[in-house]
């Protein structure tokens, strides 16, 4: 046989030329078997590094085709075409995470209170790195990178919950297999004592009462009011003359709870008298949001009166201080529950005006003792 390249004679069935090296035999093309009509296609593309390109069928109605995604071999592209077409919902196959989280979103927020879908959002938010990439193509590692920017229990607890609701919802409309965000490892952090007004830093409250501001703050200190709780509540949830507030939110033991005032200090039931004459019936006590409520008359009145060491940041229009220990709004709650212990109320009636459907939660995390009164409880025991 005449060598292909130089034309000179070589053995018979030669692979090689043994003149110049030429390969003789080429292997044939492997031609892979063209797929039916209306099942999609498969085109190869060089320039990519997964040149394999998986297109997905027209809809019934004619309009487009789907890109399902790039692939190393025709085996894996063929495989993805073929779960495509069989789970449906092609719509939804390119889904991003903020894809689900609309689908997420539109069912779950109609089953839940207002608060706790502002919660949700704000949670949101922290995924914002994530939103525009396919939910299909995340992992454990990038949600971990999300939950690790928490900087509390509280948040980081919630970031890897909404993580695996979105995963599971995903799963439930066959976008996603399996649920990585169930493999995140939450963050642990160091417990904090928290912060309660001092004995001295309420008098100091009291001879600075003829300011409103002064007045909610010594509100929420004698009725455990969440921040969220008096900046909403309304002229119809004060019924002065029966000496109660119906109010609460949260938890179901502390929705519309009944929260006397306290009988013993009059003044605070005063300063919603003086409030409602001012006001007209179905009207907010504070008109207001809880953030400037927090900003605006919490904190800047806090600091008038030397209680916290703290300065306003005009840019991130909030407090900034150097110390995380400090008097929060949430202070105003500790206060009320560590005074009603040491008052002697009893358990189950603190709970229950407090709002907590278990007192461990009151005792274990409200109720707060300084050392002089640890030092009198002590006093107690006789030889």
């Amino acid at each position: 046989m005449l060598c292909k390249k130089c034309k000179q004679e070589i053995p018979e069935n030669s692979i090689y030329c043994n003149l110049c090296g030429k390969k003789q035999v080429t292997a044939p093309k492997t031609r892979h078997r063209k797929r039916a009509h209306g099942t999609g296609t498969i085109h190869k593309d060089m320039r990519y590094k997964n040149p394999y390109i998986a297109i997905a069928p027209s809809s019934p109605n004619g309009k487009g085709r789907t890109y399902i995604g790039a692939y190393p071999d025709v085996k894996t592209a063929q495989a993805a075409l073929e779960d495509y077409i069989k789970h449906g919902r092609p719509e939804l196959y390119n889904a991003t995470l903020e894809d689900v989280y609309k689908i997420w979103s539109e069912t779950h927020y109609t089953q839940i209170k207002d608060t706790s879908v502002a919660m949700w959002k704000s949670i949101w938010k922290r995924f914002e790195p994530l939103h525009k990439i396919k939910i299909a193509d995340l992992r454990t590692a990038h949600f971990q990178d999300i939950v690790n920017t928490g900087k509390s229990t509280d948040t980081v607890e919630k970031t890897k919950s909404l993580a695996v609701q979105l995963c599971r919802c995903a799963m439930e409309n066959d976008i996603v297999q399996k649920n990585y965000a169930e493999f995140v490892k939450t963050p642990k952090f160091e417990k904090t004592e928290k912060i309660i007004f001092t004995n001295e830093q309420i008098q100091t409250l009291w001879k600075h009462s003829d300011d409103k501001r002064v007045q909610a703050i010594l509100a929420m200190i004698y009725m455990g009011f969440r921040i969220t709780e008096i900046v909403t509540l309304k002229t119809e949830n004060i019924h002065l003359d029966e000496g109660y507030i119906i109010g609460g939110i949260k938890t179901e033991a502390g929705t519309n709870r009944t929260i006397p005032f306290p009988s013993g200090i009059p003044e605070i039931q005063e300063f919603f008298r003086q409030w409602l004459s001012e006001l007209s019936n179905g009207e907010r006590i504070f008109k207001m949001t809880s953030k400037q409520f927090r900003e605006e008359w919490f904190y800047q009145s806090l600091s008038e009166l030397g209680m916290i060491d703290g300065t306003y940041d005009r840019k991130k229009q909030r407090w900034v201080f150097p110390d995380r220990k400090h008097l929060t709004p949430h202070s105003t709650r500790h206060t009320f529950a560590s005074l009603s212990a040491a008052a002697g109320m009893r358990a189950e009636n603190l709970q229950k005006i407090i709002g907590h459907s278990d007192y461990s939660t009151t005792a274990n995390i409200y109720v707060h003792q300084n050392i002089d009164t640890l030092k009198d409880e002590m006093s107690k025991l006789k030889k």
